[in-house]
């Protein structure tokens, strides 16, 4: 069975979402594929205890979709996946998507001008353009530890939860303490007999300043929907004002860092589980963490931080790399997520049947992480070089998806069959990458962290405001793409 589209989305997560947003509202054919049975991407996997988002929730959704009652400053898991389906319902996407479709492969057919998609299930869609929006945090990160498969606990990962395990009475352990780490740690705390906690690098993690929305408030949004976009719009500012620390004067960054200690001096009493905990890097090199009780769960007697990572596991233990045993019965990573994976599950080939793995042999890498070149008519929201930690991904993704359109819409207004990025174009924008990335606080100079990466660009960030991002993406760039005629021979692009 073939079904036909002008474009096919690949994920329906908040980037695959968001595209679809644009599409319908552009009044162009698509059609979405979800390997998963429900909509949600990050935010449908990952139900474990206190997931949540970090940025504040009015600026964590879409501006072309408000929600005037979110419940509290920072919405959890539930109420954003509950938002992210409103979205779908209200804007009619949900006949277009297809749940439960896991895409093995995409090839463009160099001849007909159009990608061919390969599916678990046997069946093929045909597009004119392939929109990836399978995200970066979905494929968890897992580490090969000696003896796992000697262990006769559970063990899971944190974005595939076991809600069905009672952690009652268990003795828990937890690898990692990156951001879902610190999100979990106070649940466990609470229900587990007691919790070991391996830290290999000490996080910087600042008060979470959250509050329940006043209902006057919800209504005024509801009534007043400019009083609302007013809100996002001072949130976005802020959060700006703050990026400007970590892109481009990272020195300013040090005021908050006596603000953390001084947290840590007043909640943890031991000296030494002070000393474990207090980061030794800039605050911001990585990942910036929020949480009210997570300093004071650590303080608990029942809840042990190792330094490091576990060198061996046993059948009810993990063994630490001083040789020390901890008993366990149940066995949690926190370990974060493979970025490329998400890309590399699918067989994507692009012009001459050259395949994204290939081209990204030299590291993940697009043009402002949207398009590469070889790929003709594909696009990637969410991609590499098309985020910053700073602030929500949401503006971003708006851009992106915009900027989809506007491809679309060039494409067809020019007669030609397809469009693909120039090589000189993305080499350009990856030699900007590495000069902006030497100055932020993410530079390698400063500290190591996932955000670095072995890519023609260095990092897997937008190294610079996300307004400046955003302005880039109002305008196509005609010049810096090559278009396909239907005169050309096969295969072959002309510049424009």
């Amino acid at each position: 069975m073939t079904t036909r589209t002008e474009a096919l989305i690949i994920g329906a997560g908040l980037s695959g979402i968001g595209q679809a947003v644009a599409l319908a509202r552009a009044g162009i054919d698509f059609v979405v594929l979800e390997k998963a049975p429900d909509l949600g991407g990050t935010w449908q996997s990952n139900t474990y205890p206190g997931a949540a988002c970090d940025v504040e929730a009015h600026l964590y959704s879409y501006s072309h979709t408000k929600n005037p009652f979110w419940r509290s400053t920072y919405a959890g898991q539930e109420e954003i996946l509950g938002y992210l389906r409103g979205v779908a319902v209200r804007h009619g996407l949900l006949p277009r998507i297809r749940f439960g479709i896991r895409a093995v492969s995409a090839r463009w057919d160099e001849g007909a001008a159009e990608w061919t998609v390969e599916t678990a299930d046997g069946t093929t869609y045909v597009s004119r353009f392939l929109v990836l929006g399978v995200g970066g945090l979905h494929m968890p990160r897992i580490p090969e530890l000696p003896g796992a498969a000697t262990f006769r606990g559970s063990t899971w990962h944190t974005s595939c939860w076991n809600n069905d395990v009672d952690l009652a009475g268990k003795h828990v352990t937890l690898v990692g303490v990156g951001a879902s780490g610190v999100q979990v740690v106070p649940h466990l705390a609470e229900r587990a007999a007691s919790l070991t906690i391996f830290q290999r690098t000490p996080p910087w993690v600042l008060p979470k300043a959250d509050a329940a929305i006043p209902a006057w408030r919800q209504r005024l949004f509801a009534w007043l929907p400019a009083a609302q976009s007013l809100h996002r719009l001072g949130i976005y500012l802020q959060r700006e004002k703050r990026g400007f620390g970590f892109h481009t004067r990272p020195d300013l960054l040090r005021v908050a860092e006596p603000i953390v200690r001084r947290r840590i001096a007043e909640q943890i009493a031991d000296p030494s589980l002070r000393a474990l905990v207090t980061p030794d890097y800039p605050l911001g090199c990585k990942r910036v963490l929020f949480s009210t009780d997570y300093y004071a769960t650590l303080n608990r007697p029942d809840v042990h931080v190792v330094s490091g990572s576990p060198a061996e596991v046993r059948q009810d233990r993990i063994v630490d790399e001083a040789g020390g045993e901890h008993q366990t019965d149940i066995l949690v990573y926190a370990t974060g997520f493979d970025l490329t994976g998400s890309f590399d599950r699918i067989e994507i080939a692009g012009i001459g049947g050259r395949s994204l793995k290939e081209a990204w042999r030299g590291g993940i890498h697009g043009y402002h992480g949207l398009a590469v070149p070889d790929f003709p008519n594909m696009f990637m929201v969410g991609g590499p070089n098309g985020f910053a930690p700073y602030t929500s991904v949401v503006p971003n993704i708006e851009a992106q998806a915009r900027y989809v359109v506007q491809a679309i819409r060039t494409t067809r207004s020019t007669g030609a069959r397809a469009l693909t990025v120039r090589h000189d174009a993305t080499a350009r924008f990856l030699a900007e990458m590495r000069t902006r990335f030497a100055r932020t606080i993410w530079a390698p100079d400063k500290c190591r962290n996932w955000y670095q990466s072995d890519s023609p660009g260095g990092t897997v960030l937008w190294p610079s405001s996300t307004l400046h991002y955003r302005l880039r993406l109002r305008t196509l760039c005609r010049d810096d793409y090559r278009f396909l005629h239907a005169q050309e021979s096969v295969g072959t692009f002309r510049d424009t």
